[in-house]
């Protein structure tokens, strides 16, 4: 696999990634253009590893169904009429035609091709005509390993669903360990899901993370965020294994950030004014203000285009979906949305930018994108011990 990667970055490339910060520059161009590169990714890392599947009160009710695609791979999530979520690969076992396109309600999965149809547990229930004009098929119990749709591992984290493909995985509280710790003094148990902001975006989903970590362009490009958390308060920040994390202490709150919506229930005056983000391999971004915790994933599409959604959780029942505190919330989305909408001409031009064959990913701030080249260190690392 190190040969296959070097053939694909160059011999130079590859060593310039990996090299101490002094030397190092970020991944080269073929790691934002090559779809071969782009499909080991699929393969090798988000089919591996732990991928946030939205949020629990996304499909609320027995028969909600949300599909998605997970390395590449067609997937639902499902609430099952027993109250359990569940996820499989979206697709029937005949013919291999997907089954659910849009998110929708169900009783039943019934394929459009010849109406094999499938319970929300996933078990066959009847293939008719299977064996002839009128000679079908029911099933009591599911049509065993080889005809009932295929499971997907499916864990949970406050409300968020992670699924992972290969099913070979740490266990999810083990791969998110580094956040939990982090945040002890936040009852995450007291978070409710408010709501998602969708962005389609022109550029590589790696962009997507290397721009939210590094505080180093915050001056240039958010002028609301650099009044609200100016550049000396701000740090670099570290990695904690597979978790990046960074904070500051703001000075005061403001609307969308800690005014006017509850807190943490007990949270200390420290931690009232104190903003945290995370970023856990390989997509899971999270921010936590005192009245929130804002996850952002991107979603790779094509080596030069991803879906981002930004979940915005807040805390009790009344801020998240309550008509008293609606303007409260609303400041909150508003917030998000702007200061994503700020970032995305950036991310569209570096990503063009890398189609220019002098650039060979840049030099580095010694002070500010270490934990960015580690960043590009981590993908080729998690690539290979695949």
């Amino acid at each position: 696999m190190v040969a296959r990667l070097k053939s694909l970055l160059g011999e130079e490339g590859y060593n310039q990634a990996l090299a101490p910060l002094e030397q190092a520059s970020g991944l080269p161009n073929p790691a934002y253009w090559s779809r071969d590169w782009f499909e080991l990714e699929q393969e090798r890392i988000f089919r591996r590893a732990w991928v946030f599947a939205g949020a629990r009160a996304e499909i609320p009710e027995p028969g909600d169904v949300k599909p998605l695609d997970v390395g590449g791979v067609p997937v639902m999530l499902v609430h099952g009429s027993d109250g359990q979520i569940r996820a499989f690969q979206n697709v029937c076992r005949h013919r291999g035609m997907r089954l659910v396109d849009e998110p929708c309600h169900k009783g039943t999965f019934t394929c459009p091709y010849h109406n094999w149809t499938y319970g929300l547990d996933g078990a066959l229930r009847a293939r008719p005509h299977f064996h002839g004009p009128g000679k079908g098929d029911t099933f009591k119990d599911g049509g065993g390993e080889l005809l009932d749709l295929i499971a997907v591992r499916i864990a949970e984290f406050h409300g968020c669903l992670f699924a992972n493909i290969s099913g070979t995985a740490d266990p999810l509280d083990i791969w998110m360990q580094p956040i939990t710790d982090q945040l002890a003094g936040f009852d995450l148990s007291a978070i409710r899901w408010a709501g998602k902001i969708d962005f389609e975006i022109n550029s590589n989903w790696k962009l997507v993370y290397e721009n939210y970590m590094e505080n180093y362009h915050v001056f240039a490009l958010h002028p609301r965020l650099t009044e609200f958390a100016p550049m000396d308060i701000r740090s670099p920040g570290a990695w904690h294994g597979n978790t990046f994390a960074n904070g500051y202490r703001f000075p005061a709150m403001e609307a969308g950030r800690g005014e006017g919506l509850p807190h943490y229930p007990g949270l200390t005056a420290e931690d009232a004014s104190r903003g945290t983000w995370f970023l856990t391999m390989p997509h899971f971004a999270v921010e936590v203000f005192p009245d929130q915790f804002t996850v952002l994933v991107a979603y790779p599409e094509a080596p030069n285009r991803c879906h981002e959604e930004l979940h915005i959780f807040l805390i009790g029942d009344e801020a998240a979906t309550g008509d008293r505190l609606a303007d409260a919330r609303n400041e909150v989305f508003t917030m998000w949305r702007d200061l994503n909408n700020e970032d995305i001409s950036i991310l569209e031009g570096m990503q063009n930018g890398r189609r220019c064959p002098g650039y060979d990913g840049g030099r580095l701030s010694p002070h500010w994108e270490g934990p960015t080249q580690s960043y590009s260190r981590k993908i080729i690392e998690m690539m290979v011990a695949a």
